[in-house]
C-alpha cells in the first residue's frame, strides 16, 4: 500500500469507530494487516474482536451488564490504538515522512532514556559552571564552544527521541516529570521537550502524554506552561471525536475551567490562533499595497524633503509638513496607521519580512524551529564574535517583543551578510528601538501584569506558524493553522469557551476578522443561552447578511429592534433588507422612522425617495430627490435619481437637464445610456445614437452595452418608444464603428 492508501484506510477505520461501527473498523484493520505477517497485531485484533462478539452475544441473550458502557468505550479505545499501530507498522518500512525517518533511526541505535538525557544535560551544565571560573582567553572560549555544541546536540537528539518516541507508560511519564522538575535543566531545554511532545501527540494519539501536557500547562513555569497550552489546543481539535472515550481527561478540563490562570492562558492562546489566520492577509497587504506605494512616492519625497534636515534632531512634523501631506494624498498614511494598529493588536507583521530568511542550514533541522532564542548558541556566537557591539545586539534582540525566536536567529545569520556600515547602522537602530520598547514594556506591565506571558504566547505561535508554513518538510505535518476555526465547538474546551464572557470574546474576534460563518455560530450559541441583547442580534443579522441570507438577517435585525428600539444602525439595516427583498413599502416604514431620528441625513432622504420610486409614486420620489439637491447642490446621486425618476414620470425636460449636468461631471456608461433614452423618447434619434455610442466607449464590451440596452426595453416601451427601432439603432452604431476604424 502507498502512503496515501494507508492514510485513507486509517481515516476510514477511524470514522467507523467514531460512528460506532466496530465491525467495519475491524475489516479495515484487516486490510492494513494483510501481508504484514505481524502476529502480535493480528492476535490483538483477534482478541478485541472476540471480546466484542462476546459482548454482543451477552447483550442479545438479554444479559444486562452495568459496566457495558465502559467495556464498549475500552473496546473503541483499543481499536483506535490497534488501527494506528497497524498503519504505522506499514509506514515504518517505506514512508519518507520525517516522523518515520526519525523512528527508524531510533530503532537501529542504542536507545537513550529520558533520565539519561537528563544526566547528560546536568553534566554539561556543571561543565559550563566550571569553565566560567577560568580566565578569559582562547582556551576558555574554545572549551565553552565545544561544550555548547555538545549541549545543543544533546537537546536536538532529545527532541527527536521525544518526537518519534513510542507511546508512554507510567515510567516514561515519571521520567518526563523528573526532567521538568529538575532545577538544573535550563528552561529552554524544557521548552524543547514540550514542543517535541506536542508534535509527537499530533502524529499519534497518546492519552498519557496528553495528560502530562495538561500537568505542564497547569503547574509549569510560564515558558513551558504556555507552550503546553498552545500545543493542547490543536490536539483538542484534531482528536475532537475521541474525548468522549477519555472521561478522565474531560473531567480534568472541567476542573481546570475553575483555574483563572489556566483559563486566561487558554483564552489568550485561542485569540492568537484566530489572529494568526490574518498573517497571509497582512503579508499580502504589505507586499502589494504598502511597499509599492512607498516605492511610488519615494522620488517625490526625495524632491520635497531636505534629507539633511530630516535626519536632524528637529521634530519631523514641524520640519517636513509636506511629507505628511504627500503620505495623506497617496493614501499611504491611512494604510500605515492601519498597519500600526494591527501591530498593537499583536498581528504577525514580520512574517513576510523574515519568510525569505529561512534558507540557512540552521533551519534544515526540524528541532531548530522550536528553539527559544539563545545568544549563547554556538552558531550565533560564531557569527557575531567579531562584532564590537555584539552584547548590545543580543540584548536588543532578546527584548524585541515583535520578533519571534526563529526570526531572531534569521536576523543574526543575515546580519553578517550586510556591509559593515549597514550592519553598524542596523545594530544601532535595533538598540535604540530596544531601549524604547523596554520602556514601553515596563510602562505596560504596570497596566497589564500579564504582558510578558502574552508576549511569550504570541512569539511561540509565530514560531509555530513559520514552521508549518516555511519548513522544507512542512507537508509531513498537519497544518494546525488550516484547521477549522471551531474553537467555540470543541466540546472538551466548552467548560472554558462556553461561558458567556469567553464565548463573547471568541465571537468578537471571529467577527472582527470577518470570519462571519464562525461568528454567526458563536453569536447564535450566545443567543440560545439567554444572552439576547441587541448587540448579539445585530451581529447575528450582520453575519447572515454578509453570508447572503437576507431573510434570516432581517429576522435577526427585527429581534434587535424589539430589544433596543430606534437604534439607527439596526433601523438602516432593516430597511436595506426590505429593499433587497423587494418590499419597498416595509423599507419605507423604517426609513421614515430613521428620518425622525436623523432629519438632516441626506442618505436617508435619498433612500426614502428610492422607496417611493420603487412603489411608482414618482411625485413623492421627486420631492425627496429635489430636497437633497436643494441642500447639497453637488450631490450627483441626487442628480441621477432626479433624472431617472423624471424620465419614468415622462418629465423629459427635467431628465435632460440633469443628465446634461451629470455628463459635464463624471459620467459613466449608464449615464450616457439613460441620457440617450431621454433623447429617443423625444424623437431626437441622432442625438440618442451619439449618446449611446459614448456609452459603448465606456462599457467593458459590446455585449455589456447590448445587455444594458435590453434591460431598459420595458421602460422605453412604457415611455412610448417603438422597440422595433432598437435593432436598427444598434446596426447604425456598428456601421459607425466600422467607419471610424
Amino acid at each position: 500500500m502507498t502512503q496515501k492508501e494507508i492514510q485513507d484506510t486509517l481515516s476510514t477505520v477511524n470514522r467507523a469507530i467514531e460512528g460506532n461501527r466496530l465491525k467495519d473498523a475491524f475489516d479495515g484493520i484487516k486490510k492494513l494487516l494483510g501481508g504484514q505477517q505481524n502476529w502480535a497485531l493480528a492476535d490483538s485484533l483477534n482478541e478485541i474482536e472476540t471480546n466484542y462478539r462476546y459482548m454482543i452475544h451477552y447483550l442479545t441473550d438479554g444479559g444486562k451488564d452495568p459496566d457495558q458502557r465502559n467495556i464498549y468505550r475500552q473496546l473503541q479505545r483499543n481499536t483506535y490504538k490497534l488501527a494506528q499501530d497497524a498503519a504505522e507498522n506499514l509506514c515504518m518500512k517505506t514512508s519518507s515522512l520525517l516522523f518515520f525517518e526519525k523512528s527508524r533511526v531510533l530503532m537501529i541505535r542504542q536507545p537513550i532514556s529520558i533520565d539519561e538525557y537528563r544526566e547528560m544535560i546536568n553534566k554539561q551544565m556543571d561543565t559550563f559552571a566550571v569553565l566560567d571560573l577560568l580566565e578569559d582567553g582562547y582556551e576558555k572560549n574554545s572549551r565553552m564552544k565545544l561544550n555548547a555544541q555538545a549541549h545543543e546536540h544533546t537537546v536536538s537528539d532529545l527532541f527527536y527521541a521525544v518526537f518519534a518516541g513510542p507511546r508512554a507508560n507510567d515510567d516514561l511519564i515519571e521520567s518526563y516529570r523528573n526532567f521538568m522538575n529538575d532545577t538544573i535543566i535550563p528552561i529552554n531545554d524544557k521548552c524543547m521537550l514540550v514542543s517535541a511532545l506536542t508534535m509527537n501527540v499530533m502524529q499519534r494519539f497518546d492519552s498519557k502524554k496528553i495528560g502530562f501536557m495538561i500537568d505542564v500547562a497547569q503547574f509549569g513555569v510560564p515558558e513551558t506552561a504556555i507552550r503546553a497550552v498552545i500545543g493542547l489546543i490543536p490536539v483538542f481539535q484534531i482528536y475532537a471525536s475521541r474525548w468522549k472515550l477519555y472521561p478522565e481527561i474531560v473531567n480534568r478540563l472541567e476542573v481546570l475551567a475553575d483555574d483563572p490562570l489556566f483559563t486566561r492562558r487558554t483564552m489568550f492562546a485561542l485569540i492568537q490562533y484566530i489572529q494568526a489566520r490574518e498573517t497571509e492577509k497582512i503579508a499580502k497587504k504589505l507586499t502589494e499595497e504598502i511597499l509599492p506605494e512607498m516605492m511610488k512616492i519615494s522620488p517625490m519625497i526625495g524632491k520635497k524633503i531636505n534629507w539633511d534636515e530630516w535626519i536632524g534632531e528637529s521634530n519631523f512634523e514641524d520640519k517636513n509638513p509636506e511629507w505628511q501631506k504627500i503620505l495623506d494624498e497617496s493614501g499611504l498614511s491611512r494604510k500605515l496607521e492601519e498597519f500600526s494598529e494591527m501591530q498593537l493588536e499583536g498581528a504577525d507583521i514580520m512574517h513576510s519580512t523574515f519568510s525569505n530568511l529561512k534558507s540557512y542550514p540552521f533551519f534544515h533541522e526540524m528541532s531548530n524551529w522550536f528553539l527559544p532564542f539563545d545568544g549563547h548558541h554556538s552558531q550565533v556566537q560564531q557569527l557575531i564574535s567579531d562584532l564590537a557591539d555584539s552584547n548590545q545586539l543580543l540584548k536588543s534582540l532578546i527584548e524585541q517583543p515583535i520578533i519571534c525566536d526563529s526570526d531572531k536567529y534569521s536576523f543574526c545569520f543575515s546580519i553578517m551578510l550586510m556591509p559593515a556600515e549597514y550592519r553598524k547602522m542596523t545594530i544601532s537602530q535595533l538598540s535604540a528601538e530596544g531601549d524604547e520598547i523596554q520602556k514601553m514594556i515596563e510602562e505596560g506591565v504596570a497596566l497589564n501584569p500579564n504582558q510578558k506571558e502574552e508576549m511569550i504566547c504570541r512569539q511561540y505561535l509565530q514560531d509555530l506558524y513559520r514552521f508549518h508554513k516555511l519548513f522544507s518538510k512542512k507537508s509531513d505535518f498537519i497544518d494546525i493553522f488550516a484547521l477549522p476555526l471551531d474553537f467555540h465547538k470543541i466540546e472538551i474546551l466548552s467548560p472554558i469557551t462556553g461561558t458567556p464572557e469567553n464565548l463573547q470574546r471568541i465571537a468578537f474576534y471571529y467577527f472582527e476578522k470577518n470570519h462571519f460563518e464562525e461568528a454567526l455560530e458563536a453569536y447564535t450559541l450566545l443567543a440560545g443561552e439567554g444572552l439576547q441583547n441587541a448587540e448579539v442580534w445585530q451581529k447575528i443579522g450582520y453575519c447572515r447578511q454578509m453570508l447572503g441570507d437576507i431573510r434570516d438577517a432581517l429576522d435577526a435585525y427585527l429581534n434587535a429592534d424589539l430589544i433596543d428600539e430606534n437604534n439607527p444602525w439596526a433601523l438602516r439595516r432593516i430597511a436595506q433588507c426590505y429593499r433587497l427583498l423587494k418590499q419597498p413599502k416595509d423599507a419605507l416604514e423604517y426609513y421614515r422612522r430613521l428620518e425622525q431620528l436623523k432629519p438632516n441625513d441626506l442618505n436617508i432622504q435619498l433612500n426614502i425617495g428610492h422607496c417611493y420610486l420603487e412603489l411608482k409614486n414618482f411625485a413623492e420620489a421627486l420631492n425627496y430627490y429635489f430636497k437633497v439637491e436643494l441642500i447639497d447642490g453637488s450631490n450627483t446621486r441626487a442628480w441621477r435619481s432626479i433624472a431617472w425618476c423624471a424620465f419614468l414620470s415622462r418629465k423629459f425636460d427635467i431628465a435632460r437637464s440633469h443628465y446634461a449636468k451629470i455628463i459635464e461631471s463624471k459620467p459613466n456608461a449608464q449615464d450616457y445610456m439613460n441620457a440617450g433614452h431621454v433623447e429617443l423618447c423625444t424623437d431626437n434619434i441622432k442625438t440618442a445614437i451619439e449618446l449611446y455610442e459614448q456609452s459603448l466607449k465606456l462599457s467593458d464590451s459590446f455585449d455589456v452595452f447590448i445587455s444594458m440596452l435590453h434591460e431598459d426595453k420595458d421602460e422605453l416601451r412604457e415611455a412610448g418608444v417603438n422597440i422595433e427601432l432598437l435593432p436598427i439603432i444598434v446596426d447604425k452604431i456598428k456601421y459607425d464603428q466600422e467607419e471610424n476604424q
